[in-house]
């Protein structure tokens, strides 16, 4: 997109034009009729929501809708309204929006399909829209959207059945899929998730996820941010804006449609746009702070438990109190499937405990409080597991407290002094407590309206089930523990200040990928290139040991395929008859290659090898890849990969993620490695294949060996695409 353009559309979805947008109070309907169901949904949804103060229907066919008189078009309303909802079909678009500038109208919700997602000529059909909106001043949601909920308002322009009036609450949400924020929305207004913003985007041929993204880390109501993403746009911004979210204490939970190879094809069908790789994917949203699930149950969960959680634990222990024992067997269970450990209570928490439950009683971590404790008189209006969790809280070896609540009725009972008591103990007991508790029902049944206003008036997240809560309370610690580490992040993620001069294209002969890692400051194993067997003969004198000989070409990249690599050379008569041998088997393999000569280095003893590589991602650039190297790396595929720029904590991170990271720590009685040693040699080699600016294809360094704390590259490979044609990549 041209920087004209871009600036256009972005005058057009700024924080404050965003906000205005989504606090519509008058709207205006057109090509509504009264037996469309699109209509008759979003009629509906408005009446739930209750905020919108003046409707008007625009209509040249019809003289009256729902009630309601209509206008021929836009252009003849009495006075402006804050926003049309657009339901005719593609073809018309252009002329209803503008009648909607001449009327002074500046928002719009378009409806239709037949966009971006439908081929070549769906996508010059969207970017008409575009620009038509660009020179009428109007921001435009959709097309192919069924608009959104602004919870906080009470303002529902939501063209699908909706069920319940709006829960206002701290959690917003952007999707890029009409049917799945529908979805996703039913599921979080029945488990008593409450929204300030639910919205659906559609093609984003005017307003975007990260347009509304951005206003959201500035929004009051916003605690906590849902995503559902089929592409990443304008990956730089989409890290820029979600660092700031992490800053400004707000979570983004994330979930990526298009895992597989299916799922990826599919989304792009499904939006037009390009997809990526998913483990590029996964590294990127880790190094921006977004928490990747795996369910849009666990996405709802997730950003509820979040949103309304405002003390989040120091730690993963758990303490666990409930009153069922089988319970015990299922918390304990996803406890360690999610990395959340269960320490045994202090002994000063045991004696309390044991004061409260009988003698048969065992006091474990998770806690079962038996049938003995539902029987036993209170001075206040509690159960046996509300007294026992109170006392489990004080327990200095805990970082936080769970508990299953029991059912609550779904309707008020005749005598409610009970149930309403005892929820007003329990918030009190949550505010009192010295650690965070969080609650979940046993199973994902449905918060209904009098248990839903007993939780929220008591300060209560109810998470839905205890196999969601236990993925729920997992992902919540990896976001805290990726917030500290990306906001406690030491040293500089800029770029290398100068570039390479323009370089050939394709791949590079080894001499020349070698002077590139030696000017970035990466360890090499010395080499000598020799144009002659002679010159052979006196490098292997002069090394004064074995040595590997293997041919120089920038069109043999695959050295030992051709017959050009010959190990262990001990003298100088080998040396020459290496010589020879190499260039011969070259040449013969491969007519007309240009060979540079052949390079002598000495031969290293075994040691632990790493493969390190940068390659392009479409979607996200240069990409650092670490792996097990050697005859590990087909055999365990054990790698582990980030965005660049890094810094050297990101390596180690990177390092540790490794299934075989113990070998580098020391395992089997072999010699731990110096990672920060290691990692600075990475980052070097990062910073090498950085400067090579957009032309840029791929750094391969295998092996990267280590061995009695010297680390040193053996290997490198290097390829570049044409200057030309990385300008045209950039614009």
């Amino acid at each position: 997109m041209a920087v004209a353009e871009l600036t256009a559309r972005r005058a057009l979805v700024t924080p404050d034009r965003i906000r205005a947008f989504l606090e519509p109070r008058s709207i205006a309907i057109v090509g509504a009729s009264n037996s469309s169901s699109w209509a008759i949904n979003l009629m509906n949804s408005l009446r739930l929501g209750g905020g919108v103060d003046k409707l008007c229907f625009v209509h040249p066919k019809y003289p009256e809708l729902f009630g309601h008189r209509t206008v021929a078009t836009l252009r003849d309303l009495a006075e402006p309204v804050d926003m049309a909802y657009i339901m005719v079909g593609p073809g018309r678009v252009i002329e209803i929006l503008e009648d909607a500038a001449a009327a002074g109208i500046h928002n719009a919700v378009v409806l239709a399909a037949g966009y971006g997602e439908a081929g070549e000529e769906g996508q010059l059909r969207q970017f008409e829209l575009q620009r038509a909106a660009e020179e009428l001043d109007i921001t435009i949601m959709g097309p192919n959207t069924i608009g959104f909920i602004n919870g906080t308002l009470g303002i529902a322009p939501w063209a699908v059945a909706s069920h319940y009036a709006p829960v206002a609450g701290p959690v917003s949400a952007v999707f890029e899929s009409g049917s799945i924020s529908r979805a996703t929305y039913e599921f979080a207004q029945a488990h008593a998730v409450g929204v300030s913003t639910w919205a659906s985007l559609g093609n984003s041929a005017v307003m975007n996820t990260l347009d509304v993204l951005d206003y959201l880390v500035g929004d009051e109501s916003t605690k906590s941010i849902a995503l559902f993403l089929e592409t990443v746009r304008d990956p730089d911004r989409f890290i820029e804006v979600a660092h700031r979210a992490l800053e400004a204490g707000k979570p983004i939970v994330a979930y990526k449609a298009g895992r597989s190879e299916e799922g990826m094809r599919s989304a792009m069908a499904h939006t037009g746009a390009m997809a990526t790789n998913d483990a590029v994917v996964d590294a990127a949203f880790k190094q921006a702070g977004i928490v990747r699930v795996e369910s849009l149950e666990e996405l709802v969960s997730t950003v509820g438990l979040l949103g309304y959680t405002d003390r989040r634990p120091r730690g993963r222990r758990m303490g666990v109190v409930t009153s069922s024992g089988g319970g015990c067997n299922v918390i304990a269970d996803l406890a360690s499937n999610h990395d959340l450990p269960l320490p045994e209570w202090q002994q000063d928490t045991v004696d309390r405990l044991r004061e409260m439950l009988p003698p048969f009683a065992s006091t474990l971590n998770p806690l079962d409080t038996t049938g003995f404790g539902h029987a036993r008189e209170r001075p206040r209006h509690t159960k046996a597991e509300d007294d026992l969790m109170e006392i489990a809280a004080e327990d200095s070896g805990i970082d936080f407290m769970f508990t299953m609540m029991t059912p609550l009725p779904p309707v008020k009972p005749s005598d409610p002094v009970f149930i309403e008591s005892r929820m007003e103990i329990i918030g009190q007991i949550a505010k009192a407590s010295p650690v965070p508790i969080f609650f979940s029902s046993n199973t994902a049944l449905d918060v209904h309206e009098y248990p839903r206003d007993l939780l929220q008036n008591n300060g209560i997240y109810l998470l839905p089930g205890v196999d969601l809560a236990m993925s729920s309370i997992g992902y919540m610690m990896r976001w805290i523990d990726q917030s500290e580490s990306i906001l406690g992040r030491e040293g500089s993620l800029e770029l290398p200040l100068s570039e390479s001069a323009s370089v050939p294209a394709g791949t590079w002969d080894e001499a020349s990928g070698r002077d590139l890692l030696e000017a970035a400051g990466v360890p090499m194993v010395p080499a000598r290139l020799v144009t002659t067997a002679d010159d052979a003969a006196r490098a292997v004198a002069e090394m004064g040991g074995p040595v590997a000989m293997k041919v120089c070409s920038r069109d043999i990249p695959h050295k030992s395929d051709v017959g050009g690599v010959v190990l262990g050379v001990t003298d100088a008569d080998a040396a020459r008859s290496a010589f020879g041998r190499i260039i011969r088997s070259s040449t013969t393999n491969v007519p007309g290659a240009d060979i540079r000569g052949v390079l002598v280095s000495p031969m290293r003893e075994p040691g632990l090898e790493l493969l390190v590589g940068v390659t392009v991602d479409p979607t996200f650039g240069p990409v650092l890849t670490v792996a097990l190297g050697g005859i590990w790396v087909e055999t365990l595929k054990d790698s582990s990969i980030r965005v660049l720029p890094v810094v050297a904590s990101d390596i180690v991170e990177m390092l540790n993620e490794l299934k075989g990271s113990a070998l580098l720590k020391g395992a089997r009685g072999t010699a731990a490695v110096d990672l920060d040693a290691l990692s600075e040699s990475i980052l070097a080699i990062s910073r090498a294949a950085l400067s090579l600016g957009g032309q840029l294809e791929a750094l391969e360094v295998n092996p990267l060996r280590i061995s009695n704390g010297v680390v040193e590259s053996l290997d490198v490979l290097v390829s570049t695409i044409d200057a030309t044609e990385a300008d045209s990549d950039d614009h």
